[in-house]
C-alpha cells in the first residue's frame, strides 16, 4: 500500500478493453508530510478521488484485475482510500 496525491486524471484515447470507462487517475507517491518520494504512475480509481487529494493505493494487480473482472488488464494499482485531512 502506497500513500500518494492524485495530480490529475488520465485520457486513454485508445487502450486496453477492460479500461473502457473506468476512471484513471496520476498518482504521486508522497511521505506523512506531503513531500514527493517517487516517480508518478497510473492507478484505477472506483472511488472518484479529485485532484489533489491524499489517497491510499494498492499496488497489488490482481486486486485491479479483479475490480474490473477481467485477469488480462494491465493495470496494476488501485485507489483503496482517501485519506482525511483533518
Amino acid at each position: 500500500m502506497i500513500l500518494a496525491r492524485v495530480d490529475g486524471h488520465v485520457v486513454i484515447s485508445i487502450g486496453h478493453p477492460s479500461l473502457k470507462a473506468q476512471k484513471v487517475v496520476l498518482c504521486t507517491p508522497v511521505d506523512e508530510l506531503g513531500g514527493v518520494t517517487g516517480a508518478p504512475f497510473a492507478a484505477l480509481d472506483p472511488i472518484g478521488a479529485g485532484q489533489h487529494t491524499r489517497v491510499f493505493v494498492s499496488t497489488d494487480g490482481s486486486w485491479a484485475q479483479d475490480t474490473l473482472h477481467d485477469k488480462t488488464s494491465p493495470i496494476r494499482n488501485q485507489v483503496m482510500g482517501l485519506v482525511d485531512a483533518s
